[in-house]
């Protein structure tokens, strides 16, 4: 990359900067060794000249003092700096920065971005405050050769009926391989054909196919080179009152502080690369409320694809996201500096009249903030759900897998709020920095997604779902799970004066996988199985005269998992 020297100069002590954006996920950058990956270099015309370092974080008071907080700068808060230490730089001089300028080489960030933005800046007089140029330079970061066959269909289908199946080739990152075509044939896990010979144009293409029998259904892909298997369903020769549809409810743009220029983009790639059902766009603030708004009308399509309005909040160092009901709703009037401040600020602005808004914590175990955050001051009046997985981790017990860095405090984590008698949904999503909902390894952990468990695909289905807990998380994979107590869905309070009935269903992504049945936060049962379906009907005694909660989580041998919402049940 090369910088040409404006009319002004370089002074003595000032210097140039390349900037990394805040999503980002360059590997390994480093000044230090030439024989490592990620070695960095920037030379000028004088040898010896500069002073180089590379910077996780830019210096305190390196940009000016009046950017806000959401200013390209402080975006772009990796940085790699050089100073001019001999003689200054000439007008016209070129500054040249190379990445992977040793042995070894840069490895770039693993998710595609066509427009990937790096941020140039200044410090021409030596006063120590560097300055953004007029122009930044971009360049796209391309998915890499397909890698192997995935794809999306609903979670619940109709024998008999028609439904989309959209199939994609990826590469190893889970990109689109956009360079792909050729073609696929589809089959039954039973070798029955589904469809043959469907031609994928840049790596993608959507189908309408249907089943004959009712069971448990994987389609596997294969070209003859490349195979997959799309996400697990279930087909039902019958019509039920409730059908699992799956979302991802919580990613950002560059609106806020993620890659991807536009709110359209991010709703498009969910419905037509990812094939969610439902997604939501969560930035930070309202940094372009009407861009937001316009989209989550633009693309809203009952009975195919449902968007929600919505947006992530602080509560000082805390996060809540909110999601409303109607998709013209106004975003949050007044922001928070405390926990219980912003339970008060969203439910006199939206819930004292009516149900307006759902709001619940996310990466809630990290340990920072308010020590009531999250289930100190937990307001069920608008608070609905916690996150219990995203990119960040995950936050059901201490020692879990995939924790988040640093989480230790046991009373942050799901399973205490759970003992504290607090009664909340149970989501995943990604919170995605990459404009890729649905289908991102963004972040430390590959991204997860929240199942709905609703009547149909509505705005007011799913929002009544999310609110009346009918919902479940699951990490990357779709793992497809039912569970019910007497008949009664995820997230219900029923009285039993007699052993309970409990019923669940998984059906796996991968073939071996374990469902644990959890009272009370303790494992009561667990079940493994190597042909991806655990089916089980079996009775509980739960304690006389108090609540008890069971709720189930799936785990797969390639690491995925999945976690119902509890159901609640008194025994009188």
């Amino acid at each position: 990359m090369e910088l040409t020297i404006g009319p002004s100069g370089v002074a003595v002590g000032g210097g140039v900067s390349l900037g990394f954006h805040h999503a980002a996920s360059w590997q390994g950058l480093q000044t230090g060794d030439p024989k490592r990956d990620g070695y960095m270099t920037v030379a000028c015309d004088a040898p010896d000249n500069l002073d180089v370092k590379w910077h996780g974080w830019h210096p305190k008071g390196m940009f000016p003092p009046d950017k806000p907080s959401g200013s390209s700068d402080s975006i772009h808060h990796q940085c790699l700096v050089a100073k001019v230490r001999r003689v200054p730089l000439k007008p016209g001089e070129r500054v040249i920065f190379t990445l992977g300028a040793g042995e070894a080489r840069t490895i770039v960030q693993p998710f595609a971005d066509p427009n990937h933005e790096f941020h140039l800046t200044t410090d021409a007089d030596g006063d120590g405050v560097f300055r953004g140029i007029a122009a930044q330079p971009t360049m796209p970061i391309h998915p890499a050769e397909a890698h192997h066959l995935a794809a999306s269909c609903p979670a619940t289908v109709i024998t008999g009926t028609e439904f989309r199946l959209l199939i994609r080739a990826e590469d190893r990152f889970y990109n689109l391989a956009t360079d792909y075509a050729s073609t696929v044939n589809i089959s039954d896990e039973d070798g029955s054909v589904v469809a043959q010979g469907v031609k994928l144009s840049d790596g993608i293409a959507a189908i309408a196919v249907k089943v004959a029998s009712p069971g448990p259904k994987r389609f596997r892909l294969s070209d003859g080179k490349l195979s997959g298997r799309s996400n697990p369903c279930r087909a039902l020769d019958f019509t039920p009152r409730y059908r699992v549809f799956w979302g991802d409810i919580h990613g950002h743009t560059t609106i806020s502080d993620g890659l991807g220029d536009t709110a359209e983009g991010y709703f498009a790639f969910g419905r037509d690369v990812a094939g969610l059902d439902v997604c939501a766009l969560t930035d930070h603030g309202h940094f372009d409320w009407p861009q937001t708004v316009a989209a989550v009308k633009k693309f809203h399509e009952p009975g195919r694809f449902v968007t929600i309005l919505a947006q992530e909040a602080g509560a000082g160092e805390d996060h809540m996201n909110l999601y409303f009901r109607r998709d013209d709703a106004p975003h949050i009037g007044t922001w928070a500096s405390r926990y219980n401040q912003f339970n008060e600020i969203v439910f006199n602005q939206y819930n004292k009249d009516g149900r307006e808004v759902i709001t619940g914590p996310h990466h809630f175990t990290y340990p920072r903030g308010d020590a009531r955050y999250p289930f100190g001051a937990f307001d069920d009046r608008t608070a609905r759900f916690v996150e219990v997985y995203s990119s960040h981790g995950t936050s059901e017990y201490p020692g879990n897998p995939r924790p988040l860095p640093g989480a230790k405090d046991a009373d942050k984590f799901m399973q205490s709020g759970l003992a504290k008698g607090l009664r909340f949904g149970v989501i995943g999503s990604s919170d995605n920095h990459d404009s890729h909902p649905g289908r991102t390894i963004w972040g430390r952990y590959p991204g997860g997604h929240i199942a709905f468990i609703a009547e149909e695909l509505t705005r007011e289905a799913i929002w009544d779902a999310l609110w009346h807990r009918r919902v479940y998380a699951a990490s990357f994979d779709r793992i497809y799970m039912e569970f019910t107590i007497n008949s009664q869905p995820m997230g219900s309070e029923i009285e039993v004066s007699n052993p309970c009935f409990i019923r669940y269903r998984v059906i796996g992504q991968t073939d071996v996988l374990t469902a644990r049945l959890i009272r009370d936060n303790e494992e009561i049962r667990a079940d493994r199985t190597d042909t991806g379906v655990i089916e089980i009907e079996t009775d509980d005694d739960p304690p006389l005269g108090r609540d008890s909660f069971y709720y189930l989580r799936v785990e797969q041998d390639n690491g995925e998992r999945a976690w119902s919402t509890p159901i609640w049940v008194l025994r009188d």
